[in-house]
């Protein structure tokens, strides 16, 4: 059984421990030494993850995926689910959690090659081709969850 809860003080860091191991354990031919060392940096920058809104999906109290958003829930920083977990539906509960109360029209995420068509199943659609910045390639996309007049 899968629990989803909201991750604060050694729990968050934990979980932002978590994203890093899966992020190398997921890496491919388009992760670079600057992306990596760059994802690293960001992951571990107090004064940005600080705002992160961070939530873990656990399995018998083991830790098997996290979603960081802004605190406005307008952006996903971090999506993972462990490699051993995934294709579980556990990627799918964090994802509702991430647009559960969601009082925006969009949400959006700068996706690794490895999760582009892990993000299109859950209907997002790409904004542009990938691009790269300090070393990170990542292609920007976006998920609607309301419609122009604001109806879901």
């Amino acid at each position: 059984m899968i629990e989803i809860k909201q991750l604060i003080n050694n729990e968050k860091d934990k979980a932002l421990l978590f994203a890093k191991k899966v992020y190398i354990e997921c890496k491919d031919e388009s992760y670079s030494e600057q992306g990596i060392e760059t994802f690293c940096n960001f992951v571990n920058n107090k004064e940005i993850t600080k705002s992160f809104k961070v939530y873990g999906a656990f399995e018998d109290n083991v830790l098997k995926g996290v979603i960081a958003t802004d605190r406005r829930k307008r952006h996903i920083n971090l999506f993972f689910v462990d490699k051993s977990s995934q294709a579980k539906g556990i990627g799918k509960k964090l994802m509702a959690i991430g647009i559960e109360n969601n009082e925006n029209s969009f949400i959006t995420v700068n996706s690794s090659r490895y999760a582009v068509p892990i993000y299109e199943k859950l209907g997002f659609v790409k904004m542009e081709e990938e691009k790269e910045q300090d070393g990170l390639k990542f292609t920007p996309m976006k998920l609607l969850l309301k419609d122009e007049t604001g109806e879901e």
